[in-house]
């Protein structure tokens, strides 16, 4: 009978070892609990006094934001002129390239020489204009004294 007590004993002593770890482990999840729930108290503390201010810069930035949109908004005029001048100044580009790519038929040397011949041509009927309307003057003034010598 005594290994019967010997054995109660120990396991009399095992649940007292196993009690005071139980209670030293509940003891320090409660003063856990304490140090959570002290810490949530100041974190609700510092939400309440953050929570207004946050309100107030998030209208803020609205306001902001909105004052930006209307800025930029009156920009898009400048950027659409922006964008009509560089259209013009593409077609203006073009219309340059087209006429300087032209003018290198005016250089050529066919066209140089086909323009002098012609020249040179235009001179010469000019001068055989000029000699017949002279020829033409001098011919209606000799008419004319011949009818002022038959006359007289």
């Amino acid at each position: 009978m005594s290994l019967v007590y010997a054995g109660i004993l120990l396991c009399a002593a095992a649940f007292t070892i196993v009690a005071v770890f139980a209670s030293v482990a509940l003891k320090r999840a409660a003063n856990t609990m304490e140090s959570f729930t002290t810490t949530l108290g100041d974190v609700e503390q510092k939400m309440n006094h953050i929570t207004p201010e946050l309100q107030k810069m998030l209208k803020e930035t609205g306001r902001t934001t909105d004052d930006l949109n209307d800025k930029l908004a009156a920009t898009n005029g400048l950027f659409d002129s922006l964008d009509r001048m560089g259209h013009a100044v593409h077609t203006c580009n073009r219309l340059l390239q087209t006429k300087t790519n032209k003018l290198s038929v005016f250089r050529s040397p066919q066209f140089v020489n086909k323009l002098t011949e012609t020249l040179k041509w235009g001179g010469v009927v000019n001068q055989i204009y000029n000699r017949w309307k002279n020829g033409q003057k001098g011919s209606n003034t000799n008419r004319n004294e011949q009818k002022t010598g038959n006359e007289g």
